[in-house]
């Protein structure tokens, strides 16, 4: 027992040492952080000539690239939502664009938006970026199948729920424009659209579904006609038999009564579903512009100031470079 009680001394000596050393350490760190920030201050003073030089230079190129090389462009967003789009169908579509806009002669680009030479040589580029994002979209499909798979005695309310958990605009993607007049801008919106429903992929779905919506709205109006000859019936019956039980049952043939409530009831909600058929025929929602493009008097590109600000930074940044350049060449000197 007494052969033990040494080594835990000196363990407890070696903790308090090392928890020192760590504190030294620390120490060291901050007053080499002093010394640096120290030195990062005197080295301006110490090279005045230098300094003041490299700034002046570099404001100078600034000034100069500002006005005589920069050209100004101005942007602009646009918010396009369709189900047929994805991430990478976005990206892609986007990404030829913009290799296009990119390209010295601009010929390519215009036959692809079907846009006059003259707007097409003024578009600098392309951008697009989903709406909402990608990691917000999964998570909520992830917590759809946790409800699904969770046991439950009322599954009704598990479906409601479902229903509700939706993502608004999850196919909307934010469109970027970059051009060197404003006055383009408007020209780009139906271009762009029109550019995406020429897409092989996505025509074929838009015709199969604009198809089938005709078809649709042809058998709803069928229905409805057939509906209200039955109504008709049904009111030519209760004219002529004169029934005093109500509208809840009423008998036109030999077989079991028709609950006129349900009959009504029905034409009600097919006649609404030939609405929004109608609707959606006349809206042509295959494509829709949540926010169009906006065509702004200001460039978009930075001003005066922000530019002047750049290059103080840089000249500061190549002032410092050469200072430290030319003393290590004095030390590589001094070890000859």
């Amino acid at each position: 027992m007494d052969s033990q009680k040494p080594e835990t001394k000196n363990d407890e000596i070696d903790l308090g040492q090392l928890f020192a050393r760590i504190g030294d350490a620390f120490g060291r760190m901050g007053t080499g952080f002093i010394r640096f920030l120290a030195t990062l201050r005197r080295v301006p003073f110490e090279n005045k000539t230098s300094f003041t030089l490299i700034i002046l230079g570099s404001i100078l190129l600034g000034v100069t690239f500002t006005f005589f090389i920069r050209k100004n462009y101005y942007e602009s967003k646009m918010i396009l939502s369709s189900d047929y789009l994805n991430k990478r169908l976005a990206e892609s579509t986007i990404d030829k664009l913009d290799a296009l806009s990119r390209e010295e002669d601009k010929r390519g680009l215009s036959k692809t938006l079907g846009l006059a030479d003259s707007l097409a040589r003024n578009i600098i580029s392309f951008d697009v970026r989903p709406f909402v994002d990608e990691k917000d979209v999964i998570d909520t499909e992830v917590l759809k199948e946790q409800l699904r798979a969770a046991k439950t005695d009322n599954p009704a309310v598990i479906a409601q729920i479902l229903e509700r958990i939706e993502i608004e605009n999850r196919h909307a993607f934010e469109i970027t424009v970059r051009t060197l007049t404003p006055s383009v801008i408007p020209n780009l919106q139906e271009a762009i659209v029109g550019y995406f429903k020429r897409n092989p992929y996505i025509a074929k779905r838009i015709d199969i579904n604009k198809e089938n919506l005709v078809l649709k709205k042809k058998k709803l109006a069928t229905d409805i006609a057939k509906l209200d000859s039955l109504k008709s019936a049904i009111y030519e019956s209760y004219r002529q038999t004169g029934d005093s039980r109500g509208l809840n049952t009423v008998f036109v043939t030999d077989k079991p009564g028709t609950n006129t409530v349900d009959v009504y009831n029905k034409d009600l909600s097919i006649y609404s579903e030939y609405q929004d058929v109608t609707r959606d025929l006349y809206l042509q929602k295959d494509f829709e512009i949540v926010d169009g493009f906006t065509e702004f008097s200001e460039p978009a590109s930075p001003s005066l100031a922000v530019m002047l600000a750049y290059s103080i930074l840089i000249g500061i940044l190549v002032a410092y470079f050469d200072v430290a350049l030319r003393n290590f060449n004095t030390y590589l000197a001094n070890l000859k």
